[in-house]
């Protein structure tokens, strides 16, 4: 619910991080191709804040399951697993952002499934690197 109250203003954030990567204009958010062809729309399915709460979700399960002992480092390491589907989300738009053949090209099964592989990735990289000290002395 929150996410559709704040829904323009994190697309227009998420096309004006698009805009600057490509050097393009931006309108809304409505982003030009950086060939010219035509414009991108980021709609909010394609937010960068869609997958960020599964962020914070397994930080918080991977912390539950080896019973870490709460740091002055766990917002940092959590900021970093967000962080990290923010990042990869707008580098995606922003080649998709190319031409209209980069997003027919990565716009796809196969570029979703890729792309989510990466963040999945980076979310339980960075969760188990907060809690590697208790994870690895259970081994």
């Amino acid at each position: 619910m929150l996410f559709q109250f704040f829904a323009n203003l994190i697309l227009q954030i998420d096309a004006s991080l698009v805009g600057w990567i490509l050097g393009t204009h931006r309108t809304g958010d409505i982003v030009g191709f950086a060939d010219g062809s035509g414009v991108l729309v980021i709609l909010p399915a394609c937010s960068s804040l869609a997958n960020v709460s599964l962020a914070f979700l397994c930080w918080v399960t991977v912390s539950q399951l080896v019973c870490h002992k709460k740091s002055a480092y766990d917002p940092l390491w959590c900021l970093l697993a967000c962080s990290s589907v923010i990042a990869v989300n707008v580098a995606r738009i922003s080649v998709q952002g190319l031409s209209q053949w980069h997003y027919a090209t990565f716009h796809s099964a196969w570029g979703d499934a890729v792309v989510n592989a990466i963040i999945l990735g980076l979310i339980v990289g960075f969760s188990v690197l907060g809690v590697r000290r208790e994870l690895f002395a259970r081994v």
